[in-house]
């Protein structure tokens, strides 16, 4: 349902967008967008859908949740990996760092 109220906004945007029949046109489509808005089955639909977001955005934000808390890991892990110790000397003499006294 919700896809065919997506088609048909975008139609009447694109048509809206598109036409050349002047001010009186767009008033004409302005008007009976607005008498179908109105309509209490389009506003229970509106209704529903509203209701159906509300019930699954705790799901949705839990998803999120973990989602940014797997990519932190992931980041902190890579970042472990590719930084050598600061204690370790490389090849040449040196690892990238002031020497430490003592």
């Amino acid at each position: 349902m919700r896809g065919k109220l997506l088609l048909l906004a975008g139609a009447a945007v694109g048509y809206v967008l598109g036409t050349r029949a002047g001010r009186q046109r767009y008033e004409q489509i302005k008007g009976r967008a607005g008498t179908m808005w109105h309509d209490p089955k389009v506003q229970e639909k509106v209704s529903e859908a509203q209701h159906a977001v509300m019930a699954k955005a705790p799901e949705i934000q839990e998803k999120l949740t973990e989602a940014a808390s797997k990519a932190t890991d992931k980041v902190k892990s890579t970042m472990q990996r590719h930084d050598p110790d600061p204690t370790e000397v490389g090849a040449h003499g040196h690892n990238g760092h002031y020497p430490q006294p003592g």
